[in-house]
């Protein structure tokens, strides 16, 4: 016969830890995502800088080759031009090229010209701080 003193003890798992390191992690991840850099690696000029401040940029990477990157993805003049006509309806858009200082200073002029067509007026010039 049992006791009314004898409790039954259940194995119950303690997620406190669990939750603890989750919460750690996501915060870690949340300061950590501003720093990463959009786009492909392309030798920068040198210059002295300036940053512009904007809701929201888009990076365009002009690399060797007529290659051109807008945010890490391979795209053709053509498909630019829709995708920043589609963007220059939100309000508060800039564009950051950024071309290799291999890069012929014709593309770059295409890209700029592109730009205005979709009357997107914020634009910058990626360089590296001498």
């Amino acid at each position: 016969m049992r006791n009314k003193n004898d409790k039954i003890s259940f194995a119950q798992i303690n997620i406190t830890n669990l939750v603890d390191i989750a919460l750690t992690l996501v915060i870690i991840l949340l300061m950590i995502a501003p720093m990463i850099e959009q786009g492909i690696e392309v030798n920068l000029p040198k210059s002295a800088s300036y940053e512009i401040k904007s809701e929201q940029s888009i990076i365009i990477t002009i690399a060797p080759g007529n290659q051109y990157y807008v945010g890490g993805r391979k795209m053709s003049l053509g498909e630019i031009y829709n995708f920043l006509k589609e963007k220059s309806q939100e309000k508060g858009v800039s564009v950051i090229v950024k071309g290799d200082e291999k890069v012929y200073y014709s593309d770059i002029i295409k890209i700029l010209d592109i730009v205005k067509k979709c009357k997107i007026d914020m634009i910058g010039l990626a360089t590296q701080v001498e």
